[in-house]
């Protein structure tokens, strides 16, 4: 379900309201990047932190928005919700695998109205192949460093009249570019892939079913534990002792059934979904040599205060220093329905354009955790098994009820349009407590908080020869979880740009005032990993976005800027480790002043050569240090391809090719360090 594919007998985009992007998929595989924090980062108003160096974990935001698990932006598959579970804990745990995707759209500005529930920053729309009735297959294999092998194939086959089916099927795997004893660590295996079904109704294709089913399944040895900042900057690739028990088990499903109508003047869509997802990331958690259990985030960003602790993680423990390992186990569920549709007609000389949706939504985030106690003397042994729920025994869910309606007025060289989403989300937390293993409904404890939201918008654009001159303002959103009196994150956002119609030369200015934000304690950002959200500050995000492209001949460039001043517009106290004491003025931490990046391709015949330059200012990871802690960075890219001919190709791809090993980010416990230089070598048959 594409939002921003024009339709032609429409004769415009009608939700074309501002500076939207749309990725094609020679963008999104140019240089066979895994990770999709790569291949977001350089886009204008996206901002991205890596965290494994795989993509296993998307850290995205838009507009300032925060990066933090992508919990601040709408991530949807093929136009439905994809997070595990975007109401009741948006976190996005699960990373849609980014090599089966035609297109990714991005919405900002008030184009992202029609999607929800977070719409301050926007949403991201990643589409898989549309079937079209014809029969074509493709299968790669691609080996390289660090123990890289990439298989998949992807296809559509017309079994009967009116009547295909796509396939695709990927395994990814590597032994990880981190080293223990001189080994190779932090390696992943991933299976990904799904099954699309479509049948035309009719020979016209008025009626049209789709059934899809995708499922992903990651085997890894990732772990929150980082470095100290001391070790990030002269042993970046060393992974502690203490993480050598750390994996993350995850499966996930998706089940989704679609029923479209083409009509003479517009479209009616109706989706019924159902998401499931486990995981169990068992990882350490805190150690404990006499002083009592610190917690790991606190270690490594003060190893010299934490000095046993420290030393015990790196190896040296004494006798009676223990460790604990927790099994963050978590079961997901998101299902729903959703219809859209769209009518377009001439009244007098004005095209006038309507469009409305409806969403009733459930989903939810089911904890069932403990903590196992371990020897960290010369080996991780185990000494007792923690009590299962006493880290973690509570159900968080959701129900919410959405809908949008948005008309659009186009006059000559005007065109005006207003949309109105609605919200209404109850969300609430049956807590069984710690020694409730067996899940007694007598002894629990309820709590629920319900937000019902308007949120209106408006975009105004004038078209000027091959230019159009756009402008936007409307109401951003963040729901606000399950605790009493916690109020859901409101903004208002306005834009204004130019942009060429056939060109890809667009300027934004953007300004985003935030009221009661919304901080998260979670693990991920070194908190004690509650999910509990809390209101706290304001602030003023404003900056300027860019893109320009141009083609000589054989030669295209292609460049992305973008400048962000976001800055708290109060002072207050927070125990939240990414604010703590923030004065007014103060930086967000994770958001750069500049970022931007260049790409450059050469295509002659069969020879296709490519290279990309990103930039990066530095950053804070919490907003009271006084300097920032996490540097500036350039990082380069490269490939080449050639077709052998119409169905065989060879590509060689290299990331951070002069091996840049720069920290970027301070979390989830500890200094993280960018990916190192990637080699990977494929072999493609197209049919």
């Amino acid at each position: 379900m594409t939002i921003l594919a024009p339709r032609k007998d429409i004769g415009q985009i009608a939700h074309l309201s501002g500076s939207e992007i749309l990725l094609s998929e020679q963008d999104i595989k140019r240089f066979d990047q895994v990770d999709g924090n790569q291949i977001l980062q350089t886009l204008p108003g996206v901002y991205t932190q890596q965290e494994d160096g795989w993509g296993l974990r998307l850290n995205v935001g838009l507009r300032g928005t925060g990066v933090l698990r992508s919990s601040r932006v709408t991530l949807m598959e093929d136009g439905v919700l994809t997070s595990p579970a975007p109401y009741a804990s948006p976190a996005a745990y699960y990373t849609p695998a980014m090599w089966k995707y035609q297109n990714i759209e991005i919405l900002k500005g008030s184009s992202q109205l029609i999607a929800g529930p977070q719409t301050t920053g926007g949403a991201i729309n990643m589409l898989t192949p549309v079937l079209d009735e014809k029969n074509d297959l493709m299968v790669t294999s691609a080996f390289g460093n660090y123990g890289q092998i990439r298989n998949f194939i992807q296809g559509e086959w017309k079994i009967a009249n009116r009547t295909s089916i796509g396939l695709a099927l990927n395994r990814s795997q590597a032994d990880g570019f981190k080293q223990f004893n001189n080994e190779a660590v932090g390696g992943y295996a991933l299976n990904d892939g799904y099954l699309k079904i479509g049948h035309h109704l009719d020979e016209r294709d008025l009626h049209h079913l789709e059934l899809f089913f995708g499922g992903t399944q990651e085997r890894s040895n990732q772990s929150y534990v980082g470095l100290s900042l001391a070790d990030a900057q002269s042993n970046p690739r060393e992974q502690y002792f203490a993480a050598n028990r750390d994996s993350m088990i995850l499966d996930r499903s998706m089940l989704r059934f679609s029923y479209t109508a083409n009509l003479k003047k517009g479209w009616f869509r109706a989706d019924v979904y159902r998401q499931g997802a486990g995981r169990n990331w068992y990882k350490t958690d805190k150690v404990d040599a006499g002083n009592g259990a610190i917690g790991i985030a606190s270690i490594l960003m003060d190893p010299v205060k934490y000095a046993q602790e420290f030393a015990a993680m790196d190896g040296a423990a004494d006798d009676s220093t223990v460790g604990y390992i927790k099994a963050n186990r978590r079961q997901y569920k998101s299902q729903g329905m959703q219809l859209r549709g769209l009518w377009t007609e001439n009244i007098g000389s004005i095209k006038f354009t309507q469009e409305a949706g409806l969403r009733m939504h459930y989903d939810e985030e089911d904890r069932f955790q403990e903590s196992d106690k371990y020897s960290l003397k010369n080996s991780i042994q185990l000494l007792e098994n923690g009590a299962k729920g006493e880290a973690g025994n509570r159900i968080d869910f959701a129900s919410a009820q959405s809908a949008y309606y948005r008309a659009t007025a186009s006059y000559r060289s005007w065109t005006l349009q207003v949309g109105l989403r609605g919200e209404n989300i109850m969300v609430s937390r049956v807590d069984f407590g710690k020694s409730n293993a067996e899940r007694d409904f007598d002894i629990i404890k309820l709590r629920e908080n319900r937000t019902q939201v308007l949120l209106p918008g408006i975009s105004l654009n004038k078209s000027v020869g091959s230019w159009t001159i756009f402008s936007g303002i409307h109401k951003g959103f963040t729901p606000a979880g399950s605790k009493e009196g916690v109020l859901p994150e409101e903004s208002i956002n306005s834009e204004l740009g130019i942009k060429h119609r056939k060109l890809p030369i667009q300027l934004t200015a953007f300004h985003s005032d935030y009221r009661c934000l919304l901080g998260s304690d979670m693990a991920a950002s070194g908190g004690t990993g509650s999910g509990d959200l809390f209101n706290s500050g304001t602030a003023l995000i404003q900056g300027v976005e860019a893109r320009a492209g141009w083609i000589f001949d054989v030669f295209e460039i292609q460049a992305n800027a973008t400048y962000t001043d976001a800055r708290f517009t109060n002072s207050f106290k927070s125990s939240f480790d990414e604010w703590n004491d923030v004065e007014s003025g103060d930086k967000l931490p994770y958001m750069p002043t500049w970022q931007g990046g260049i790409t450059a391709s050469y295509g002659w015949k069969g020879l296709n050569i490519f290279t990309q330059l990103v930039y990066q200012s530095d950053r804070k990871s919490s907003a009271d240090l006084e300097v920032a802690d996490l540097p500036a960075s350039v990082v380069v890219n490269a490939g080449m391809g050639y077709s052998l001919n119409k169905q065989w190709s060879v590509k060689l791809s290299l990331q951070n090719v002069s091996n840049e090993q720069h920290v970027v980010a301070a979390r989830p416990a500890g200094y993280r360090l960018y990916a190192p230089r990637m080699i990977l070598g494929s072999l493609t048959f197209q049919l």
